[in-house]
């Protein structure tokens, strides 16, 4: 029977102190010091008593100090192995103290009180022997360790008592005590040798491995040896201190004291290793103790025949025979227990182990045949193991065991079977053992690997189709349109693909959560496939993006009318959380045709899906080769803008703002241009929206913020009335959005020192929409700097009443588009009189764009609106250019002390104005 030794339980973290390693190189050299002057003789016969008396207390001193540091830092049995030797070597240190002053008196201190303490040394050492085997954390095998340790103490003691014990109480004429002390000594050392010799039988895996038992055991078997050479002195009566006993006692401590380093030296993370490592050395050495036990026990039989065979020699005979049988018997069990051990490794396997004979017959199968191939081992064994798979599965078996025939040496396989009768799948692999003579036939090994074709075919699926809509993936729908383009190769019926993209989709997930956002992707999926054609292959690539293949397209106009239904069902609107909502859709076409790549044709339906969205979403584009020219110029744009604002090739022009009666300028709107090197000078409509949508426009919009105060400010010095000067800049929706607008625009005004008041932010009216609860926190911040708020081009976005009169908004900028119906349409007059009368209603001023004829001043005028800029004034220009223009000379001549006195408006324009108007 098996029992597990008790594990210890975690080591501290074991650090050898610092002093330990430099004391015990030191202790190194002293012991090798002192023993070979002692060996030597040097200094004569008094220096050497002296030496021996004095030269092993440093050295016990030393070892007591390392196996209580050692102790310190153990948990378990081995804090109370090393505690136990600690208490042994104090004990013994104390007798030698009481037998050294014994000395130095002149009286010789065997027998006296010291031998109480050196007896006593012996009953910790063996408890400390005894907890070093409770730490070895290993499953010992008692029967096999019970008849180990038993040939073991029988060798070994047979030997120890006949050639040393008993030698020397014939030889002894030293009176009743002395004598009993004497073979008390060796029998003592004997037994603790012994019990050290059986913790090496244990395997010694516990931590430290075989090397600190082997220690332990060399420093008592030196200590044995100097008992030896102290008794045949004592028996012969020539002690004295300094002898060859002395120098063993001195350089037993050596070994010890490296055990307890050791011991110290294996950290945790460690130990396990060493502990493996050790099961291998260690596991020679225990099997080689018996026998190396027997060797003693024959050495003993020889030396006591040497006078016959009568007497002594007689019971050695029966004691070698008895270890022979014991021996004999011990090998059975080992074998036994060998057998048992791989019995039961194949019996509790998980994989199925056959023996098959050349013909194919079963002649052995494990149990776990039961639950992997659906068949008991009776069932199977004596029947062909071919005959159990039909079909391609037999023929694959029959295959693998021809290939097995046909390979002598190594593993063949594995094979993959179907075991239809267990719903499973096993993975074969074979070796031809047929010149085996235990086996003398073919080994298989069947595993179950249902589990892992099951996870393959999950992990298969997820790489080829979307988990949220279970529609086929980029990959799948690349693999897809590749093989359509192989067909349409033969039937020359070119595919074509559709790019769809649901336009503003951010909005929802911002707006409603991305839950709602998810399902919202799950029903425009399946509106798709609804609307799509059976034939065709619906994918969803990403994000909001889907792609859909038709396949087998005789006409254009075929596809057309796809893009149009498409279109139309995803205008419908869609139900989530019991509310409506409304979304659209960007679709871009691409035709494939001879020699079209599969790369091409998704790179063209997505270029086209582009510029759909760029045309105004919610409409299908198909791709035209001159796109690719428009990409490729969108390509280098991005490209240039990284190199532009490092080199400052952006510059800002100014458009005055002027009242529309009396033509003063009122203010001055910053706009950016773009100085580019090939170029020329570019327009904002032309690398605005790549600002963005490459991330550079929150750069930008810091530096003209900047750039416009600081012009401001030195400008308007020579202006008239320089205070109510207004500088409008235009600022990106992701300026706001992204939180870093209100310590931009705080650093521009402090930077330059503006008025914040002075200082009109433009936003567009679509920027009220986004994240609205957040951009009214921010707008509140803008307006607590004391900085004007305008919404640009208004009337042409998403606002609604309820917006416009939560956002603290100071300025409505007209849209050119209402401007020109005032004298284009029958209704403009009536639409801009609506956005003039809004204002008002709310509080707000106007300032209409675009103004570029002069009944639009006087219809404005008109409907009440007073400040406006466009063409018919001036174009945007330097501030130098502006400084000689009749808006600042009108400005110059009109202003007064009272307008200076008076509050100005948020367009800029004063009261005392309006009575020149």
């Amino acid at each position: 029977m098996d029992s597990a030794a008790v594990s210890t339980r975690p080591l501290r973290p074991a650090i050898v102190p610092r002093w330990v390693s430099p004391l015990f190189i030191g202790f190194g050299g002293y012991a090798l010091i002192g023993a070979a002057w002692m060996l030597s003789g040097i200094g004569g016969p008094k220096v050497i008593y002296d030496l021996g008396l004095f030269a092993k207390m440093p050295a016990e001193l030393v070892c007591i100090c390392i196996a209580a540091a050692t102790a310190r830092r153990m948990l378990g049995p081995l804090r109370s192995a090393w505690l136990s030797l600690t208490a042994a070597l104090t004990l013994y240190f104390i007798g030698d103290c009481i037998g050294l002053v014994s000395w130095l008196v002149g009286h010789d201190p065997f027998p006296g009180p010291s031998d109480v303490l050196y007896c006593a040394f012996y009953l910790p050492l063996a408890a400390a022997a005894l907890w070093l085997i409770r730490a070895a954390a290993v499953r010992v095998p008692w029967v096999q360790l019970s008849l180990d340790a038993t040939i073991f103490v029988v060798g070994f003691g047979a030997f120890f008592w006949f050639l040393v014990v008993q030698p020397a109480a014939i030889h002894a004429q030293l009176g009743i005590l002395k004598e009993a002390l004497s073979e008390a000594y060796l029998s003592l050392d004997s037994f603790c040798l012994l019990v050290f010799g059986v913790l090496l039988l244990t395997g010694s895996s516990s931590v430290g491995g075989w090397r600190i038992p082997l220690l332990l055991l060399a420093s008592l078997a030196t200590m044995f040896i100097g008992d030896i050479f102290w008794s045949l002195g004592k028996v012969r009566g020539y002690y004295l201190p300094g002898g060859v006993q002395d120098v063993l006692y001195l350089v037993c401590y050596l070994p010890l004291a490296a055990a307890g380093r050791e011991q110290m030296r294996t950290v945790a993370a460690a130990a396990r290793e060493a502990a493996r490592e050790a099961s291998r050395t260690s596991g020679a050495l225990a099997r080689s103790l018996p026998y190396a036990a027997m060797a003693a026990a024959f050495l003993v039989l020889i030396y006591l025949s040497r006078g016959g065979l009568g007497g002594q020699a007689t019971l050695m005979i029966g004691i070698v025979f008895a270890l022979t049988l014991l021996l004999m018997f011990r090998q059975a069990v080992v074998l036994r227990m060998a057998e048992e051990h791989y019995a039961s490794l194949v019996a509790n396997a998980s994989d199925v182990i056959m023996i098959i004979g050349p013909d194919g017959v079963v002649r052995f199968a494990s149990p776990a045949a039961t639950r992997t191939l659906g068949l008991k081992p009776e069932e199977i064994t004596g029947k062909r193991l071919a005959g159990l798979w039909d079909g391609e599965d037999g023929e694959r078996l029959r295959s693998f065991l021809d290939e097995i025939a046909g390979t002598p040496s190594g593993a063949v396989g594995p094979v993959e079977l179907r075991v239809e009768r267990a719903s499973r799948v096993v993975e074969a692999v074979g070796s031809n053992l047929s010149g085996d003579p235990a086996v003398r036939g073919f080994a298989l090994n069947f595993r179950d690997i249902s589990e892992r074709k099951v996870l393959e075919e999950k992990l298969r699926e997820l790489a080829f189709h979307d988990p949220l809509t279970l529609l086929a993936n980029r990959n799948l729908f690349r693999d897809r349109v590749q093989h359509a383009l192989s067909r349409a190769q033969r039937d020359e019926k070119w595919p074509a693909v559709m790019f769809l993209d649901v336009d503003n989709f951010k909005n929802i997930n911002d707006s409603l959560g991305h839950d709602a956002g998810d399902r919202l992707l799950q029903a425009v999926a399946q509106r798709i496939i609804h609307t799509s054609r059976s034939s065709d292959t619906v994918a969803r690539l990403g994000g909001d993006e889907f792609g859909v293949l038709l396949e087998g397209v005789e006409t254009a106009g075929e596809v057309q009318r796809v893009a149009d239904a498409l279109i139309e069902a995803l205008g419908v609107p869609f139900s989530l959380d019991g509310r409506e909502v409304r979304v659209t859709a960007s679709v871009g076409v691409a035709f494939s045709a001879a020699g079209t790549a599969a790369k091409e044709l998704l790179s063209n339906a997505d270029l086209a899906m582009y510029h759909a969205k760029s045309a105004g979403k919610n409409r299908h584009v198909t791709f035209q080769p001159q796109m690719q020219t428009l990409l490729h110029e969108r390509l280098r744009l991005e490209a240039d803008i990284g190199r532009a604002l490092v080199k400052e090739e952006f510059f800002l022009e100014y458009q005055p703002i002027v009242d529309l009666g009396t033509r003063v300028l009122l203010g001055v709107e910053a706009l950016v241009r773009w100085r580019h090197p090939e170029a020329g000078v570019l327009m904002p409509a032309s690398f605005i929206h790549v600002l963005e949508e490459c991330g550079q426009i929150v750069p930008l919009g810091r530096w003209v913020l900047k750039q416009a105060c600081h012009d401001i400010c030195g400008w308007r010095r020579s202006i008239a009335g320089a205070s109510g000067l207004r500088l409008a800049v235009n600022i990106s929706g992701r300026h706001l959005q992204q939180g870093d607008l209100i310590q931009d625009v705080r650093e521009a005004l402090e930077s330059s020192g503006l008025e914040p008041g002075n200082l009109v932010i433009e936003l567009t009216e679509s920027t009220l929409m986004y994240n609205s609860k957040i951009n009214l926190e921010r707008f509140h911040h803008l307006k607590a700097l004391g900085v004007k708020v305008a919404i640009d081009d208004f009337g042409t976005g998403y606002s609604s009443l309820s917006y416009l009169h939560r956002f603290p908004i100071d300025i409505l900028k007209i849209d050119r588009s209402f401007v020109n119906g005032l004298t284009s349409s029958d209704d403009g007059p009536e639409l801009a009189r609506a956005v003039i009368t809004l204002g008002e209603t709310l509080g707000l001023d106007t300032v209409a764009e675009g103004i570029e004829l002069e009944p639009q001043v006087a219809a404005l005028l008109g409907l009440g609106c007073v400040a406006g800029q466009g063409f018919l004034f001036a174009k945007a220009c330097s501030l130098d250019q502006l400084s000689k223009s009749p808006f600042v000379d009108r400005r110059n001549e009109l202003w007064t002390a009272q307008a200076i006195r008076e509050r100005l408006s948020p367009t800029g324009r004063f009261k005392a104005l309006r009575g020149n108007s």
